[in-house]
C-alpha cells in the first residue's frame, strides 16, 4: 500500500480517528487540486478500514463459506439476471496464455467479489450470495486485452448508464492487475458523503478506500503507480 500511503501524504496526512458512535464523521472530499489524479475525490478510509462485514443471516454466512471453495463453472454461459449489455473498449496489457477458473477469490467477508473467466467472458459475481453481477466480453491481442461488453441488471443500467463498465473497469484494475486506483461512485447517489461511503462499503469493502463521480475508465495512473500482469 506504499502509494496509498504517498497520498495520505499529500492529501492531509495520517488516516483520521473516528468516534465509534459515527464511523462516517471522517468520511471526506478531497480536491482534485490536492490529490494526483486531479479529480475530486471522496476518502472513505477511515470507514471502509474500520468496518467489520457481518451477517446476521446464518444462511448467508454459509453460503460465502461455500463459495469459497466454487470454481465458477456454474456461471459459465450465464448472464445477470434480466441483463442489458454496455458496449464499452476497456484496454488494459496483458501476455501470455489465459486460462479458465477463478482468478481473484474473497478472502475475508470484507471482500465483495468473486471474479472468474470462462471461454473468452470474465464473470463478476457478489461473494456473499454467488449472485451474478456483470459478466464482460474480453478478446485477447497480443499484448493487449480488450474488454468490448459488459452485461449487467436492466435496472442498474437504466439508474446509471456508465456505472457497470466503470465498475468492471476498476475490479479488474484493482482487483487483477493490483492497481491502487479511485473506485467510481453512482451518479443515482447524488452528493452525500456518508451515502456514498456506505454504498461504496457495500461495493468494494476494504478495497474502498477513496472513490469519485469522475469517469474512472478515464484516469490516468500517476507515474509512480506499477503494474503487473493479472492473474488470467
Amino acid at each position: 500500500m506504499a502509494f496509498w500511503s504517498r497520498l495520505r501524504d499529500l492529501v492531509g496526512g495520517k488516516k483520521s480517528t473516528t468516534p465509534a458512535s459515527d464511523p462516517l464523521s471522517g468520511v471526506r472530499w478531497i480536491t482534485g487540486s490536492d490529490n494526483p489524479f486531479g479529480v475530486d475525490l471522496l476518502d472513505c478510509r477511515s470507514f471502509s478500514q474500520s468496518m467489520l462485514a457481518v451477517t446476521k443471516d446464518p444462511k448467508v454466512a454459509e453460503t460465502y463459506t461455500a463459495l469459497r471453495g466454487s470454481s465458477g463453472e456454474q456461471y459459465r454461459g450465464r448472464t445477470p439476471e434480466d441483463s442489458r449489455t454496455c458496449a464499452c473498449d476497456l484496454r488494459y496489457p496483458h501476455r501470455g496464455d489465459t486460462r479458465d477458473g477463478p482468478i481473484f477469490k474473497a478472502e475475508a467477508m470484507e471482500d465483495k467479489w468473486d471474479i472468474y473467466f470462462y471461454d473468452g467472458y470474465l464473470y463478476f459475481a457478489r461473494s456473499w450470495t454467488g449472485e451474478l453481477e456483470y459478466r464482460a466480453h474480453i478478446v485477447f491481442h497480443e499484448d493487449e486485452a480488450r474488454v468490448v461488453c459488459v452485461e449487467a441488471r436492466r435496472t442498474l443500467v437504466e439508474s446509471d448508464p456508465a456505472y457497470p463498465v466503470a465498475a468492471v473497469d476498476y475490479l479488474i484494475r484493482s482487483h487483477l492487475y493490483r492497481l491502487h486506483v479511485p473506485h467510481p461512485l453512482s451518479k443515482s447517489i447524488g452528493q452525500d458523503p456518508r451515502q456514498h461511503a456506505l454504498f461504496s462499503f457495500s461495493q468494494y469493502g476494504r478495497y474502498g478506500l477513496f472513490g469519485t463521480l469522475a469517469d474512472t475508465t478515464r484516469l490516468r495512473l500517476p507515474a509512480q503507480e506499477q503494474t503487473r500482469e493479472p492473474d488470467v
